[in-house]
């Protein structure tokens, strides 16, 4: 017999209340229910797709959740369903996790007694939001501005994984070399360049890691390379923070921005703290210190624990272990494997800012995605410029243009609700001649 979580109001197996959260809603209907009601459940979630955008969110969660938590939304990815299954324990540590990014959660609180707890999440689409006339990204207002980018069209192409569209790229060589985000199409092979209204398969020649740009090759006929030269200098000489600029499509344009920031490097801005005093030993890189309230004393790091692995980075020495953890931002949640007393053991930190601790930074992380779909990597850039337009994921990887129709720049990532971020036309020049001169250099 299925007994009920007493929650004001009562939620059923058949009841679900619906609760607006921020800019997110939260379908939530929650039971206790035995083994055979959860597989009942999950197998008539499961019939339904899981909505894009939500996949996203559950497979951006996989980075920051613990082991037991993240099978639980791997699960709900391969089973392409909305519904998501915890025991009384796993939901409360979901809960009360920084990163949690439904808040309305902190309501809830079962009693102790309870059963397997079910969670259906939907979140709004932002692809499907009604944009009224006023708007900045109106069809009437993209219609008017659309001629100044028209001659620039030809340049772009989009790449496909399946029938799902998941980046723009910008034609480099007539004879079929491309450049996209290379985030986004290097794990998902194999993927296709869509070309003409023909989908033709996409070699990947070269990726330049420190920018996240890749080097595709398509064969195909002659195709129409991009100008980085219209703009002769850096945008800062040729267009200031509050100019508007364009994002073209293969065949439209797409969205228009706000110049914000002028080039500059965002590896390092606001550097990650693990806080322990370390040194080096011969198995790794021994803690000598855990500074309580650290996010290695969160984590349950102690003194005298041999740290060998960070975020998938091997730890030899003391410098290893620096460059593993600015690798990533405050409030990222990394693994890290460690000895203690000669034995294996592993555990997750959330790491902390220099003037934030890890649950504080953690919680801006997870502020900064509301409102937006962030891109696969969307820092550590050694130049770009930002601005504000609200690209998708699979709008970076094409090209981005003032208002007198002049390429001047590349975007490479969705960096957060009001942020997105281009790298120069000047630079991209540079890599992309890098790229072809490797790619031929490379060539038996």
């Amino acid at each position: 017999m299925t007994n009920h979580i007493p929650i004001r109001p009562m939620f059923t197996m058949n009841t679900l209340q619906r609760i607006r959260i921020r800019r997110s809603i939260l379908l939530l209907g929650i039971a206790c229910v035995s083994a055979v009601a959860t597989a009942l459940l999950l197998s008539s979630a499961a019939q339904a797709q899981l909505p894009r955008d939500l996949h996203d969110q559950f497979e951006r969660l996989l980075d920051d959740l613990e082991p037991d938590l993240r099978l639980r939304f791997q699960a709900a990815i391969d089973n392409e369903t909305s519904t998501v299954v915890f025991t009384l324990d796993e939901f409360k540590r979901f809960r009360d996790n920084p990163i949690n990014p439904f808040e309305d959660l902190l309501r809830i609180n079962p009693p102790a007694n309870s059963g397997d707890i079910a969670l259906n999440f939907e979140l709004p689409s932002l692809r499907n939001r009604r944009i009224v006339d006023k708007e900045r990204q109106s069809s009437q207002l993209l219609a008017e501005v659309e001629p100044v980018a028209a001659a620039v069209f030809r340049s772009v192409v989009s790449f496909w994984k399946d029938d799902r569209n998941i980046a723009l790229g910008v034609v480099v060589h007539k004879g079929g070399h491309i450049v996209t985000k290379a985030s986004e199409i290097q794990k998902r092979a194999p993927v296709t360049c869509l070309i003409g209204g023909e989908h033709l398969p996409v070699t990947l020649v070269r990726i330049d890691k420190e920018n996240d740009v890749a080097l595709v090759k398509v064969e195909t006929k002659e195709l129409t390379p991009i100008d980085w030269n219209s703009v002769p200098e850096e945008p800062a000489a040729t267009i200031q923070p509050g100019s508007f600029v364009l994002t073209p499509g293969e065949d439209a344009l797409l969205a228009i921005g706000t110049y914000s920031v002028q080039p500059r490097s965002t590896e390092f801005g606001e550097q990650a703290f693990l806080g322990v005093k370390p040194e080096r030993v011969d198995s790794g890189v021994r803690i000598s210190q855990v500074n309580p309230g650290d996010a290695s004393h969160a984590a349950g790091l102690i003194d005298g624990d041999v740290i060998t692995m960070l975020g998938g980075e091997s730890i030899v020495d003391v410098d290893d272990l620096v460059t593993a953890i600015r690798a990533h931002r405050p409030g990222d949640s990394v693994k890290i494997q460690y000895l203690r007393h000669g034995m294996a053991q592993s555990t997750r930190a959330i790491l902390a800012g220099r003037n934030m601790p890890s649950q504080q930074a953690a919680h801006f992380k997870m502020m900064n995605r509301l409102g937006a779909i962030l891109s696969r990597r969307a820092d550590n850039f050694s130049f770009v410029f930002q601005h504000d337009t609200p690209l998708f994921p699979e709008q970076c990887g094409g090209p981005i243009l003032d208002l007198k129709g002049n390429v001047i720049g590349m975007n490479i990532a969705r960096q957060g609700r009001a942020s997105s971020l281009a790298i120069p036309s000047s630079r991209m020049q540079t890599i992309v001649d890098d790229l072809m001169r490797s790619s031929v250099a490379a060539m038996p």
